[in-house]
């Protein structure tokens, strides 16, 4: 049933069966009961007992074994009732357990559908319909309005918004245009995208993400396998206690074979570990749903313990914390010409640049509606220097200190590291640039508190005054500068004596740190070193939502330890009461499968929380 969902046959046997059920308590049907009871063990758990009876001769004893040898006995004795009510209120949970898993699908489904099959190439000018595992880097493709990006690329020519939260989470549309990145699986929605190719379908992320997710599922953690073990030995265990409490009595003291059998079949029906065994896998499964839906994904159950047990978070600064992306701090007039009137000659200079510094120019001038054309006439790059280039007739300079040297410009002094704006030999004004930080993190330190983080600290090879600038920005009272990937790894290993460590790095660099932590998690962004190292990778880029992601795996743990307690403690006190004869069969049936519902609905509200 878990394999291939539930299925409308399933259903309608289903509730043929609970009709049965309770037309077999119409006194006028009493000389056929034994046959309607029948009908409905056989109709609601063929599959149970078929599983059952295979397993029993194959000296497989699982759970269904257990359960199929408590209906069969019980239906002998002639506790039609209950065994029906076994057989009915076990399928009840399975059908439950597939609602669920079904419901933990969905969570994940758009990422598992992303994957592309077409892509519009074009030939001569000309787009053809091309198979997306027959491009290759280095192709031109067009993507139209509606259409979801195929492969990973950059954009050629073309402004467009993209609806990206396939890939990250985000609802508000992206602004994308020229040498912008594109990741496959997300949606252009407005005007045409002419774009290069830089990874083939294999490697691209959409592609990737699928191979997590499928990964993510077949991955069993440790407390599932401690699970599977358990099962394995307990199941056999029960059943030789079971025999012992049905043949010792009679045969050391002459006691009715009958009671004793029956406390034996109470003692079977109570035992059964359903509740542990179904609830605590459901569990995991129900939080790599609800994680991905935040925008990370975990390569695995095995790795959540570790996420809701950690003590420290360390991060990468640079395309970390940053976005590795520069944008304006301070823009001063200095001279007769206006502010806006300022970008828009930085922007025409900058417009055709693949520099750090004409994203962040292009971006100020966006925000500042300065984005208006002109005509650039013999426009030069000056490596290490700036931009120049003629703009209505002016002689027009964008650079450092080099330049104005290099061009003989007039100035008294300089403010360091600023970029000057040159216009007919007379300086304008300027601009400083700084780091673009990732949105949401100036409360991340204090949120991470709340959620049982006792310290979070930044490690980077960075510069001090770079590090300590940007550790102020967003509240980290702890950094480290300068570090060498080894010693990074060394700052990792020392916290580890400490308590359980997060870090969140995108480089090559940081891959060691990812493998040497207890969860590493790389950044959607990040290079496919660190994806590949790590344990889980936050698609959406947002490291605001981390406070979140580990409040979801410390409540999955929660859930998991009281789903056991509470089926061990429930299970240890019908068994005492099975033994001595005061446990009825109905009490083992709500001992086992109603046990069984509460776990797996307190299971499910993992996705609901």
């Amino acid at each position: 049933m878990h394999e291939e969902g539930i299925s409308k046959i399933d259903l309608i046997l289903y509730i043929i069966s609970i009709v049965l059920f309770i037309v077999g308590f119409i006194p006028s049907l009493e000389q056929y009961k034994v046959f309607i009871y029948l009908a409905v063990i056989v109709i609601a758990g063929y599959e149970l007992l078929i599983n059952g009876i295979k397993n029993f001769f194959k000296f497989n004893f699982e759970e269904e074994t257990l359960m199929s040898i408590a209906v069969i006995a019980a239906f002998i004795l002639g506790d039609f009732v209950e065994s029906s009510m076994v057989v009915l209120l076990f399928s009840l949970g399975e059908f439950l357990e597939d609602m669920a898993i079904e419901n933990s699908n969905k969570s994940i489904k758009n990422i598992v559908e992303i994957k592309p099959k077409n892509a519009n190439v074009l030939e001569n000018g000309e787009a053809k319909v091309v198979d997306a595992k027959n491009v290759k880097p280095g192709d031109i493709i067009l993507i139209k309005p509606g259409e979801m990006v195929p492969l990973d690329c950059k954009v050629l020519d073309g402004d467009s918004t993209l609806d990206t939260s396939n890939i990250t989470g985000e609802s508000k549309p992206q602004r994308v245009s020229g040498n912008d990145n594109l990741l496959s699986g997300v949606i252009n929605l407005t005007g045409s995208l002419k774009c290069i190719v830089t990874k083939d379908l294999e490697n691209s992320t959409a592609s990737q993400i699928v191979d997590l997710v499928y990964e993510a599922t077949n991955n069993k953690g440790k407390t599932e396998k401690f699970i599977t073990k358990f099962s394995k030995t307990y199941t056999p265990a029960v059943l030789i206690l079971s025999m012992i409490i049905a043949i010792f009595p009679t045969m050391l003291f002459n006691q009715d074979i009958f009671i004793w059998l029956r406390r034996a079949l109470v003692f079977l029906v109570a035992s059964c570990p359903c509740s542990i065994i179904i609830s605590v896998p459901l569990a995991f499964f129900s939080c790599i749903g609800k994680i991905s839906k935040k925008g990370m994904l975990v390569k695995g159950t095995k790795h959540i313990e570790d996420l809701a047990l950690a003590k420290y978070v360390a991060f990468d600064k640079t395309g970390t914390i940053t976005t590795g992306k520069m944008q304006v701090d301070k823009l001063v007039a200095e001279g007769k010409i206006p502010v806006k009137e300022m970008v828009q000659y930085m922007y025409n200079l900058e417009k055709n640049s693949n520099h750090p510094i004409s994203t962040a120019i292009i971006k100020e001038a966006e925000k500042r509606d300065a984005k208006i054309s002109m005509q650039v006439k013999n426009y030069e790059e000056i490596s290490g220097h700036g931009l120049y280039g003629k703009i209505d007739g002016k002689d027009v300079l964008f650079g450092n200190e080099k330049l104005l040297e290099k061009y003989d410009v007039a100035y008294e002094k300089l403010v360091k590291d600023a970029i000057y704006l040159v216009v007919d030999g007379e300086i304008e004004g300027y601009v400083t640039l700084k780091e673009e930080v990732r949105d949401g993190l100036e409360s991340l330190r204090k949120n991470m508190k709340k959620h049982g983080i006792e310290e979070v600290i930044m490690l980077t090879g960075d510069n001090e005054k770079s590090a300590e600038k940007i550790a102020k920005q967003i509240g980290i009272s702890q950094f480290y500068a300068g570090l060498l990937p080894n010693e990074k790894l060394n700052k990792v290993r020392e916290l580890k004596t400490k308590g359980k460590v997060i870090f969140i790095g995108d480089g090559i660099n940081d891959s060691p740190v990812l493998a040497g932590s207890n969860f590493g998690i790389a950044m959607g962004e990040g290079t496919e070193i660190a994806s590949s190292t790590a344990d889980a990778i936050l698609i959406s880029n947002k490291i605001s939502s981390l406070p979140q992601i580990i409040e979801v795996a410390k409540k999955t743990m929660n859930v998991v330890k009281f789903n056991v307690a509470f089926s061990l403690l429930v299970k240890m006190i019908v068994l005492v009461l099975a033994v001595i004869g005061i446990a009825p069969m109905w009490l083992a049936v709500v001992a086992d499968t109603g046990v069984s519902l509460l776990t797996v609905l307190n299971s499910i509200r993992i996705l609901r929380g």
